[in-house]
């Protein structure tokens, strides 16, 4: 079975009203037909950047609900974490409104080893109602370990979120590479390294607010323009990126929020472990707001507009 999953897959932002005391369904749609209708391929709900290990199950399946009314035809992915029952439940509840695979997350159990998280893969894949995607982020699973989960038949892709480019080689030069989608889990920054890998499908949160810069990016990485990428990582990927991953992620959601807010688009606060920017990591990202890409797909330096500062 094969799903689409090349090009960009956003992963969204789950929105609040008052707060973050509940979510907000309809900035929630509102979010994913405008990165849709920009062009993104896949979306992606119930990712980390929803803050999905802070959204109780009512919640989520709020967020599921409300990405599912989407206007433009896109794959849609459903994030899924917790117990296999849970789990399972949740894939039930995404299939009913529409979407095409399901992300597993890694359990966030502090215990056991790579057989037992292939363990847990496999008996989800093995009971799903819908394909699914895997979340790799932890170096608990070996290559082994990862060639015969993607040999299941329920697997459709992986979610490569780790440095470990020479375990990705060796899979993608083996059986593996052919049996599903690998896509590139640690977004525009690793594009350059997984991109010469012939990965050059990656994941963003960058997508909510600014999907042309996305676009760009997947755009150079295929052209091979390395000229238009060095460009778009100088003046707004390179940056941005930094500030979401600085201090254990802090930052990670309310950056794209505040993107967003600055578009117009009110997505509400964060929950914590999350935080909200403080007025330094706010004037950083005030200073990269306007990067853009001209038609001609030269990437312009940001506008100094020192008025739209805080």
């Amino acid at each position: 079975m094969r799903i689409a999953l090349d090009g960009v897959t956003a992963v969204l932002v789950t929105a609040y009203r008052d707060g973050t005391g509940r979510i907000d369904e309809r900035a929630v749609a509102d979010i994913a037909t405008r990165t849709a209708e920009a062009g993104i391929p896949v979306l992606t709900a119930l990712g980390n950047t929803a803050e999905v290990q802070q959204l109780e199950p009512a919640e989520r399946r709020a967020v599921l609900q409300a990405v599912a009314r989407v206007e433009p035809p896109v794959t849609l992915i459903a994030g899924v974490c917790g117990a296999s029952g849970t789990l399972l439940r949740e894939i039930e509840v995404a299939q009913a409104v529409g979407y095409h695979a399901a992300m597993v997350h890694e359990p966030s159990d502090p215990f056991g080893d790579a057989d037992g998280l292939a363990a847990f893969y496999r008996q989800v894949a093995q009971a799903a109602a819908l394909p699914i995607v895997l979340y790799v982020r932890s170096m608990r699973l070996s290559a082994a370990h990862l060639a015969d989960l993607t040999a299941l038949p329920a697997v459709v892709g992986v979610k490569y979120a780790r440095n470990d480019l020479h375990t990705l080689a060796t899979l993608l030069g083996g059986p593996a590479g052919k049996q599903c989608t690998w896509v590139n889990g640690l977004a525009e920054s690793a594009v350059a390294s997984f991109g010469a890998l012939g990965v050059t499908s990656f994941t963003s949160g960058i997508a909510n607010a600014r999907p042309d810069i996305a676009l760009a990016v997947h755009r150079a990485v295929t052209d091979g323009d390395l000229a238009l990428l060095r460009g778009l990582v100088r003046d707004f990927v390179g940056p941005v990126e930094a500030l979401r991953a600085e201090h254990g992620g802090r930052y990670n959601v309310a950056t794209i929020k505040q993107l967003l807010r600055w578009q117009g688009l009110e997505a509400g606060g964060v929950r914590a472990p999350h935080s909200e920017l403080d007025e330094l990591a706010l004037a950083r990202l005030a200073g990269v707001r306007h990067a853009s890409v001209t038609p001609a797909g030269t990437p312009s330096k940001p506008r100094d507009r020192s008025e739209d500062r805080p």
